[in-house]
């Protein structure tokens, strides 16, 4: 099975999302981590599907009046949402296991025939 991931120049990303290349290395500037393309060993820049995902979502939120500071804010708060979201889940995990450990040493201490003392 073919692992390779489809990549694009600056050229075809330019023509495909109907934005000047000048837009593209601008957004990549302005938008701070929002775009990063990939890079050839010569330095040229190579875009995925992905990254024409992010573009179209980027001219929508144009054409609906936002900024780019605005729509930076926005990629950034889902980005952290994101995150939260994880460290949520691992919160969540983290207390499942202690409840499991509490249960047991109850469990523990409830069957105990008596032999065991409390301090």
């Amino acid at each position: 099975m073919d692992r390779s991931i489809n990549t694009y120049t600056i050229q075809q990303v330019s023509q495909r999302a109907k934005v000047s290349k000048h837009t593209l290395r601008f957004w990549e500037k302005e938008l701070n981590g929002i775009i990063v393309p990939l890079r050839t060993q010569g330095g040229q820049r190579r875009y995925t599907q992905r990254h024409l995902n992010i573009i179209a979502e980027i001219k929508r939120m144009k054409k609906a009046g936002l900024s780019l500071n605005n729509i930076k804010s926005r990629f950034e708060r889902r980005k952290n949402g994101l995150r939260e979201a994880e460290n949520s889940d691992k919160i969540d995990m983290l207390a499942n296991q202690i409840a499991e450990v509490v249960k047991a040493s109850i469990y523990d201490f409830l069957s105990d025939d008596g032999t065991k003392q409390v301090n």
